[in-house]
């Protein structure tokens, strides 16, 4: 009587653990692309601080009863414009804890405004990324960069901020 074998070789079962340590290597890194997702997140969170700021530059702006001013110095604060703050220094990052430089890599965080303080069809903002992720701290280089938050600030009254997150280059 002759006797099948149920099962698998060793051979086999060597040769299937090295195609699939094989595949593992090559494939992981594309479906699990965590760099990216943790700068997404960076930016995100950034975002949401800008947001936070924004808000509360408005909230003691109206407690002053002065949310309606094109400039003013908000006491113990930073400078708004029509309550919210504006996009030059002594603004949005006097109401914010991160660790933020104008065009410096010293912080964390690196900024650049572009202030033409003329019209609302022409807007106020601020460009911020982390500022290890680009080798040039200037608002093109930013924003080449594509992650980065833009904050716009007011330009008139009853206007509203607008904060924007870029994320397609993170």
């Amino acid at each position: 009587m002759k006797q099948t074998s149920k099962g698998f070789t060793l051979i086999e079962l060597v040769v299937v653990i090295v195609i699939l340590g094989i595949l593992a290597v090559v494939a992981a890194p594309r479906f699990l692309n965590l760099q990216h997702d943790a700068r997404v997140s960076s930016i995100q969170g950034m975002a949401a601080s800008v947001h936070n700021a924004a808000e509360l530059a408005f909230g003691k702006s109206a407690i002053e009863g002065q949310e309606k001013l094109p400039a003013y110095h908000v006491d113990g604060a930073g400078s708004v414009q029509f309550g919210y703050p504006i996009v030059e220094n002594g603004g949005l990052e006097q109401f914010m804890t991160a660790d933020m430089n104008y065009k410096n890599g010293d912080g964390e965080w690196v900024w650049d405004a572009f202030n033409t303080g003329k019209t609302p069809a022409d807007p106020n903002y601020r460009v911020i990324t982390q500022s290890k992720w680009v080798k040039a701290y200037d608002r093109d280089s930013i924003k080449a960069s594509n992650c980065y938050v833009k904050y716009t600030t007011a330009m008139e009254e009853g206007d509203d901020y607008k904060v924007e997150v870029f994320t397609d280059g993170c």
